[in-house]
């Protein structure tokens, strides 16, 4: 190779070197362009802060109910059975499904042929018997004469005559026609037992209501043969006037001791959509009730008065029942949900700042009590206790300690602490990244 075609290739080189220096430059510029930029980007969103948002709850003056939920069901006051005391067939039936009735109106009646007859016959026997009274009334009276005469000659003859033997006879014929007249009166006493013992089974062959009321069921039809010699079949169910009923519902074990005789309740039923009913405790029945579950539980059967003027409820409805055990009137009261909030840490914030890529960040949401049943437990777990709320002040979240009264659940009084009506409670707080 000449000298000439070094010297190009050696410039060749140069100029290749040079590319690729200015290239490597452009890259790393680009480099540090990108790292600046996220500097200052981090450094902007750092510097800059993040805003938190608070939801709060006026303090307000209001009425609080402490309610216990039930569930149970509509009966009638009073439901009677009536049955049959006598096996026969029935031959009429006088009464429907929901027909409205009286007391001593008849319901049924069997067929009585027999009966009748068994009549007929010990009315002849009665009669028959009275006859044997009279019959040995005659005997006795004559066997006291026999007697008188014998003794009114044994006296005259110096008790010559008659013998002695007859003496004792007339004597003793006095005694036995006595005896006779006894055995006949009893008869007559036995004939009349008979005798009303089939007339008040003629009297039962027609069975009558015992109440005013209605008929719920009848199981009975003309023609259909009714057997008693073991158990008296239910042949009609009949319940006083359902312009009064009765609500029986199962109180749980945990809420028995805040029911009470005479406390008021309201009731709904899904017939009637929306509609309240009121209610009166008129029992609490001490004998437990067990339900057969996973895990046992111990119930309390209470009954509550019902007024049913316009009829609208009927024998065996579902009720889901509130019975108020306790009220107040206007009382300072907050949030219920104020009690469970407690403002995030700052490494709850961190921790939740690296995990988001921006936008919005929710914090940890508000402490919840254990609860069972929602806000029925809540209730009791909160009530005459002592917590610390948080104020917004200032825009500013200032801690106050307070202690709580009664509470419905959704909100709950104020007995003791330094807060006033009107003043802003948080109840939850969303933190925004800028």
């Amino acid at each position: 190779m000449n000298s000439t075609e070094q010297k190009k290739a050696a410039d060749l080189g140069l100029v290749e070197e040079k590319k690729s220096n200015k290239l490597r430059w452009i890259i790393i510029a680009i480099v540090v362009a990108l790292l600046v930029f996220a500097a200052w980007f981090f450094f902007k969103s750092d510097n800059a802060g993040d805003q938190q948002i608070f939801k709060t709850d006026p303090v307000t003056r209001t009425s609080l109910a402490v309610m216990v939920t039930a569930t149970g069901t509509v009966e009638p006051k009073d439901e009677v059975e009536v049955s049959s005391e006598l096996s026969g067939i029935m031959a009429d039936v006088y009464v429907d499904y929901n027909d409205e009735i009286k007391k001593g109106q008849a319901l049924a009646k069997l067929d009585t042929t027999t009966l009748e007859a068994t009549v007929f016959e010990r009315s002849s026997s009665l009669k028959s018997a009275k006859a044997n009274v009279v019959q040995a009334e005659a005997d006795v009276e004559q066997a006291e004469l026999d007697y008188k005469h014998y003794k009114t000659v044994y006296d005259l003859s110096g008790g010559k005559h008659p013998s002695q033997q007859t003496m004792d006879n007339a004597r003793i014929a006095v005694t036995k026609a006595k005896a006779s007249l006894q055995v006949a009166k009893a008869n007559v006493d036995m004939s009349q037992a008979d005798l009303d013992t089939a007339k008040t089974d003629l009297v039962k062959a027609t069975l009558v209501s015992p109440i005013d009321g209605i008929v719920l069921s009848k199981d009975v039809e003309p023609g259909q043969t009714i057997a008693s010699n073991y158990s008296a079949p239910t042949l009609f169910l009949l319940a006083r006037d359902l312009k009064s009923m009765e609500l029986h519902v199962d109180i749980d074990e945990a809420d028995i001791a805040q029911i009470k005789r005479g406390q008021k309740a309201t009731f709904t039923v899904d017939a009637w959509g929306g509609r309240q009913f009121d209610a009166e405790i008129s029992q609490i029945r001490l004998a437990s009730t067990e339900e057969d579950t996973s895990s046992t539980v111990v119930s309390y059967e209470t009954i509550l008065n019902v007024n049913n003027k316009d009829l609208a409820l009927l024998p065996g409805m579902t009720a889901v029942t509130d019975i108020k055990v306790k009220s107040a009137d206007d009382v300072l009261t907050i949030s219920s949900a104020a009690l469970r909030y407690t403002p995030a840490r700052p490494d709850e914030n961190k921790e939740a700042e690296s995990k988001s890529s921006g936008g919005m960040l929710f914090l940890p949401g508000p402490r919840r009590s254990d609860r069972k049943k929602g806000m029925g437990d809540f209730s009791g777990s909160v009530e005459n206790k002592e917590f610390t709320i948080w104020i917004l002040r200032n825009n500013q979240p200032q801690p106050v300690k307070i202690k709580t009264g009664m509470t419905d659940g959704l909100r709950s009084e104020i007995a003791e602490g330094d807060i006033r009506e009107g003043d802003e409670i948080i109840v939850d707080a969303v933190q925004v990244q800028k």
